[in-house]
């Protein structure tokens, strides 16, 4: 509804907002009481709501604004496919994302909810580079770096200005490609980074480095198995393959990666996997993992570096 934004001025009353956004004042003051059990805003003793620190992050102006993230991620479809868990759970068969109902068959009907995905899903990778950044993270391996369904360019961008004499490829789906010239140049990166426009279940372009971030959890093991082995086709012997991730623990911890977990089963059919179930994934493709950096000051990423025998 853009209530933060209508917000960062100062406190208002619930009739005051919904005047701007054209609401009902009656259903507002309630949606708002509601947030305010969340900490996004607080209420004094004259009606008036402000914002809280964590709520002034929705807002749609700041730096670092988690608004795209919100509606994007949190959409109908995500909330959709939890209000099937008991079918899922009961069902032996895998959901579809582009069956009826599906998550893609959803977004391939509503562009502008995907439009927000992809803003969400930007954002989030976004986070994960400040997290990089934070940590001064370099990857082991250099030359030509391939993004494997990169989009616009996020992950790719900060890999090459930490390896400042490498190259880039980014891979994906055509309208998913579609920002990232404008995001590339912005970064002073166009001469470095080929655009290329595929299927990653059917081919990927040759590389040093192949970087899979918030991908392989999409897929079921046949189809990682299916990215996996295009990456090592189109590799050579000592090449290297990154797989970033929410890294389910071993043993019975409690991790926000296990809700990942069930956000993938529910809406893509995919998984959350542990250290050792990607490396069971990566193994018979001739990859042995060489170093596993945890970045988990905001959510459970790792980065597991694989090297291809």
């Amino acid at each position: 509804l853009g209530v933060p934004d209508q917000l960062a001025g100062g406190p208002r009353t619930a009739e005051e907002i919904a005047a701007e956004l054209g609401a009902a004042a009656g259903a507002l003051r309630r949606l708002l009481a509601a947030a305010a059990a969340y900490g996004l805003v607080s209420q004094d003793g004259q009606g008036r709501f402000a914002l809280t620190a964590d709520g002034a992050v929705l807002r749609s102006d700041v730096a670092g604004s988690f608004r795209a993230l919100a509606i994007g991620f949190f959409g109908p479809p995500m909330w959709a496919s939890f209000g099937r868990i008991a079918d899922v759970v009961r069902n032996p068969e895998p959901v579809n994302p582009a069956g009826p109902g599906g998550v893609f068959e959803y977004y391939a009907r509503h562009p502008q909810d995907a439009a927000w995905f992809a803003q969400g899903m930007g954002q989030a990778t976004a986070i994960l580079v400040s997290q990089l950044a934070k940590a001064g993270f370099r990857p082991l391996t250099g030359g030509r770096i391939v993004d494997v369904g990169g989009s616009q360019g996020t992950l790719l961008s900060y890999l090459l200005q930490a390896v400042p004499g490498a190259t880039g490829v980014l891979l994906d789906r055509p309208e998913a490609l579609a920002a990232a010239p404008g995001y590339l140049a912005a970064a002073g990166l166009a001469d470095r980074v080929e655009l290329v426009s595929g299927d990653f279940l059917h081919d990927i372009p040759a590389g040093d480095l192949h970087v899979i971030c918030h991908t392989l959890h999409n897929w079921d093991d046949e189809h990682a198995r299916m990215i996996i082995g295009n990456c090592a086709r189109a590799s050579h012997p000592g090449a290297g393959l990154m797989v970033i991730d929410q890294v389910l623990p071993e043993g019975p911890e409690a991790s926000v990666a296990h809700l990942m977990d069930l956000t993938m089963m529910l809406a893509l059919g995919g998984q959350e996997r542990t250290r050792a179930e990607h490396e069971a994934l990566l193994g018979p493709a001739g990859y042995s993992l060489v170093r596993d950096t945890p970045v988990t000051d905001v959510l459970p990423w790792r980065i597991l570096e694989f090297q291809r025998a």
